[in-house]
């Protein structure tokens, strides 16, 4: 599958999703702001365990969707923020709810920066929604490129079984991540982890935040990888 192909695919996908009403992804969903929490509590914890310094990072988000992890990276003491996603209209959004936020449009597979740009570079569950397994890797290495001499941040969902429920008719294909591949994408990691309460017992839980937390705990009932790779500073295109 060609770049553009896999872009026009993706794009499709996600314009479908975010029309549908019956979404999960909504604040008034107790179920997702369990998720939610479970997953920054981690960042934190990833952060601090790995060293990483926000304090002024310059950072940029692949994937920036509606801009809320950008702009919570914000608030974590991280200086200017950056997002590039590949849809015009959640770009616009996110323009309107984030405005001290620098958002563009364009491909993860195309970053439209200098090599060493940004002190960190996160993606929060944008590469599993590649599925083609050479474009992955090409917007891993461009995040890479562009994080020379600082870090790469992965946060996305590892391969595990639904609680018996159907596939929501509107979900987007996507490809789980495990340790194997994170590594053949970045190489070898400062730190990896489970991280962030399943989704789907999140919603089940939604309503009982405090026994939600408590099993967040539970490394088996962690949902996703959370990843750092400290980037060298000879990081570039040319060496990939």
């Amino acid at each position: 599958m060609s770049r553009e192909v896999e872009v026009e695919r993706a794009r499709a996908a996600y314009r479908a999703r975010d029309a549908s009403a019956d979404t999960p992804y909504r604040w008034d969903n107790p179920g997702y702001v369990l998720y939610v929490q479970s997953v920054e509590r981690a960042l934190l914890q990833a952060f601090h365990d790995a060293g990483v310094e926000l304090a002024g990072a310059r950072a940029l988000d692949v994937g920036a969707g509606s801009g809320y992890f950008l702009h919570r990276l914000r608030e974590y003491g991280a200086g200017e923020c950056v997002g590039i996603d590949l849809l015009e209209e959640r770009v616009a959004a996110a323009r309107d709810r984030y405005p001290v936020l620098d958002l563009h449009v364009g491909e993860a597979a195309n970053l439209p920066f200098a090599n060493g740009s940004f002190d960190l570079v996160t993606q929060f569950t944008c590469l599993s929604s590649i599925v083609d397994d050479d474009v992955r890797l090409a917007a891993a290495r461009e995040m890479l490129r562009v994080a020379a001499g600082g870090w790469v941040l992965s946060f996305d969902m590892r391969a595990s079984r639904a609680l018996g429920r159907r596939k929501p008719p509107n979900a987007t294909q996507t490809v789980p991540l495990d340790a194997g591949e994170l590594r053949r994408l970045f190489g070898e990691p400062s730190l990896l982890r489970r991280a962030g309460l399943r989704f789907d017992l999140a919603q089940v839980l939604g309503r009982h935040a405090l026994l939600g937390a408590a099993l967040a705990e539970l490394p088996s009932l962690r949902g996703s990888l959370l990843g750092l790779w400290r980037v060298p500073a000879d990081q570039g295109r040319s060496d990939l």
